[in-house]
């Protein structure tokens, strides 16, 4: 089930036909009291969160959940006005784990929604340590790397990069979301630079399953799974 908390009427409709479309079972709330309340009957595979809604902010509700042991590992997709670099930052501090500035193109917002419940989804609870895309694997606890069995040693930011890209195989993320999520700065041309060596010296580091960490022209990157 998803649960789409969004007070306007044309987007909240739209990612529900979508994800109706799609097969997925659907609640929306158009409050954050209405949200609450649709939680405590169900307890969904994902919530679709707005960041800006009539009763109160979309951020520090996501924080509440994140602090309640019910809903701690429900999969939050927030999204965001236009440009609002500052509000995404802050969403994903506290607990949001995706976002998209709108207006989004819906495929892409399925594409997130789909990663984040595979994530979520009970098939993959014994993987909670562990993310693996083919030969490349990291262990959470240990935060240790592996590449075709190898070790392989890391950077923080290149661990946390390679992070990103692992929790969202197969889905492009943009160089400001990479910079939000791992530096937890906004963007600008120098700093998309940053990212751009990172992944440089990342791909040499994990050898030839470097070749998976694919450029996204005029977007960012991808890591692309084995069969993709």
């Amino acid at each position: 089930m998803v649960l789409i908390i969004e007070d306007d009427p044309a987007c909240r409709e739209l990612v529900k036909a979508a994800m109706l479309e799609a097969g997925r079972v659907v609640h929306v709330a158009k409050t954050l009291a209405e949200g609450a309340k649709e939680l405590e009957t169900a307890r969904p595979d994902l919530i679709v969160l707005d960041r800006g809604l009539p009763d109160g902010d979309g951020v520090k509700f996501c924080l509440t959940l994140r602090k309640d042991s019910r809903y701690r590992t429900i999969p939050i997709l927030m999204l965001t006005g236009k440009g609002e670099v500052e509000d995404r930052v802050l969403g994903l501090r506290f607990g949001a784990d995706d976002y998209l500035a709108k207006p989004f193109d819906i495929e892409e917002l399925m594409a997130r929604a789909d990663g984040l419940v595979r994530r979520g989804s009970p098939e993959l609870a014994g993987c909670g340590d562990r993310l693996e895309c083919g030969a490349l694997s990291m262990d959470l606890k240990a935060r240790q790397v592996q590449a075709g069995g190898e070790n392989v040693q890391l950077s923080r930011m290149e661990y946390e990069l390679l992070r990103v890209l692992l929790e969202r195989t197969n889905i492009p993320v943009t160089r400001d979301f990479l910079l939000e999520a791992v530096w937890k700065t906004s963007s600008n041309s120098a700093s998309h630079k940053v990212v751009d060596v990172t992944v440089m010296n990342l791909r040499k580091k994990l050898g030839a399953l470097g070749d998976r960490i694919a450029s996204v022209r005029g977007l960012g990157y991808k890591l692309i799974a084995p069969g993709h």
